[in-house]
């Protein structure tokens, strides 16, 4: 398995460790399968750990908004933390850095929830 899952309290916390996010359908279904399965568990708190993730393509920032939509349709909150600089120019490029709240850790990220 490439993500891995911890729970911070209510907050989920996935780790992607795949580095070509988007361009392996088999990653990028398992991530939007497990982002799922937590909101039909109740879970509608998510931080995604980028730290991994060197590289993404527009597959990949389909998955993201996908699960971003899916997560706020539940009421609930999508993170993404530990972006690198090469991420964050693409969700500079993309205009994305308005849409995705990001932190640089995350810790930072899940204890941002309970400021909101």
């Amino acid at each position: 398995m490439k993500i891995a899952q911890q729970m911070h309290g209510d907050v989920a916390v996935l780790s992607l460790s795949f580095t070509l996010f988007g361009s392996s359908a088999p990653d990028s279904q398992e991530f939007k399968d497990q982002v799922y399965q937590l909101l039909d568990a109740g879970v509608t708190k998510f931080v995604i750990d980028m730290k991994s993730v060197k590289r993404m393509d527009s597959t990949g920032i389909g998955v993201l908004i996908s699960a971003l939509t899916s997560v706020r349709k539940k009421g609930g909150a999508f993170k993404l933390a530990a972006v690198n600089d090469t991420m964050e120019s693409i969700l500079v490029m993309t205009k994305l850095d308005s849409v995705f709240e990001t932190h640089k850790t995350t810790d930072e990220a899940a204890q941002s929830f309970a400021k909101a």
